[in-house]
C-alpha cells in the first residue's frame, strides 16, 4: 500500500509539472492548451487525494497521514529530479 501511495504521489506531481508551460514545451515541443493544462491539474489533485487512503491503509489512522505527507514530499522530489536533471529533453523550440 505504501508503494501505491508513492506511485499516486509521483503521478500527481508529474501531472503538475507537465501542466506548466516550460516543462511541457521542453518535453513535447509545444505549450499545453488551457483545457489540457486544467485537466492535468485536476488529475494531479485527484491523485494527491488518492494517495491518502493507501497511506492510511498501510500505516493506520495515526501514522497514515504522516506517511502520506512524507510520500508527497518524496514524490515531489523524485519528479523534480526527473524533470530537471534526468529526463531527456524533447525538440527545443523557442517561441
Amino acid at each position: 500500500m505504501s508503494l501505491l501511495s508513492l506511485l499516486c504521489a509521483v503521478a500527481a506531481f508529474l501531472s503538475f509539472g507537465l501542466a506548466t508551460d516550460e516543462h511541457h514545451q521542453r518535453r513535447f515541443g509545444r505549450r499545453p492548451d488551457p483545457g489540457l493544462r486544467r485537466q492535468m491539474r485536476i488529475a494531479g489533485w485527484l491523485l494527491v487525494a488518492a494517495a491518502f487512503p493507501f497511506a492510511v491503509l498501510a500505516s493506520g489512522a495515526v501514522f497514515g497521514p504522516i506517511l502520506w505527507a512524507g510520500v508527497l514530499m518524496l514524490g515531489a522530489g523524485i519528479v523534480f529530479l526527473a524533470l530537471n536533471l534526468y529526463a531527456p529533453r524533447g525538440p527545443d523550440r523557442h517561441c
